[in-house]
Order: C-alpha cells, then sequence, then structure tokens
C-alpha cells in the first residue's frame, strides 16, 4: 500500500467511524473511554489491528486529560513523597544513599519525616542520583 492509499483509507475510516477525532469537548473524550472500554473487553489489544487502535485511542485520551484535567497537569505530590516513592520503588535505603554520599542518613531521615527540606543544592544531587528531573525536588 502507498502512502495515497493509506491516506485515502484513513479518510474513509474517519467518515465511516463518525468523525472519530481528537477530542474537543468533554462528551468527545467519554466517547473515547467508551470505545477503549469496548475494544478492552472484547478484543486483543495486544494483537493488531486493535493494538493500533488502542494507542490511538489511548493517545486522544491522554492528550485531552492533560489540557483538560489540572488535577493531572499539577499534582499536589511534595518533593519528600516524591523521594519517599523513589527509594522505595528502586529499593535504595537511608544508609545507601548516605553510602552513596548523596546526603547525610541524619538530614535524610529528617526530610523523609517531613521535618526538613529539600535544598536546591540537595535537588541536584538527587536529580543526578535517580535521573530525573531536579523540579521533582524543589
Amino acid at each position: 500500500m502507498n502512502n495515497e492509499q493509506v491516506i485515502r483509507a484513513w479518510a474513509k475510516f474517519h467518515m465511516q467511524s463518525g468523525g472519530l477525532g481528537r477530542p474537543e469537548t468533554e462528551e468527545d473524550y467519554e466517547r473515547i473511554l467508551g470505545l477503549l472500554v469496548d475494544l478492552t473487553e472484547n478484543y486483543d489489544c495486544y494483537q493488531e489491528p486493535y493494538s493500533s487502535l488502542f494507542d490511538l485511542l489511548t493517545n486522544y485520551a491522554h492528550t485531552w486529560e492533560h489540557d483538560n484535567e489540572p488535577k493531572l497537569k499539577q499534582p499536589t505530590v511534595s518533593p519528600r513523597e516524591i523521594l519517599s516513592f523513589l527509594t522505595e520503588e528502586r529499593e535504595i535505603s537511608q544508609y545507601q544513599l548516605a553510602q552513596d554520599g548523596v546526603v547525610n542518613q541524619g538530614n535524610l531521615s529528617n526530610i523523609l519525616a517531613g521535618r526538613r527540606g529539600i535544598s536546591k543544592e540537595l535537588a541536584k544531587k538527587l536529580a543526578a542520583y535517580f535521573d530525573v528531573s531536579v523540579e521533582l525536588f524543589i
């Protein structure tokens, strides 16, 4: 199939699907979610052609959520909670962070207990250590 055939087939699909596309309203978004539910409950989303449709629909839903759900854009997770999550997820102890020269174990204990904040200097060290954005710790 050449490029022109793909483009024509996509335009035909778009018309036949009732204009399925990026959601512009909450109603469009709900329609996408309904399609996702039907698709996952009735079809194997790990196999083509359903997997590519699943990917497209989840991309549409995610983009709409990001653009329209303020709570998703600005999560209320503190730097201390992020540090706690990362240490647990990666099974890194306070002792290990201290041994690796990232932070004094006593200071780390106070940070995780909420008695002390994370300095900019420590935020940079933690970001480098965990290979994440420094903004997570500020």
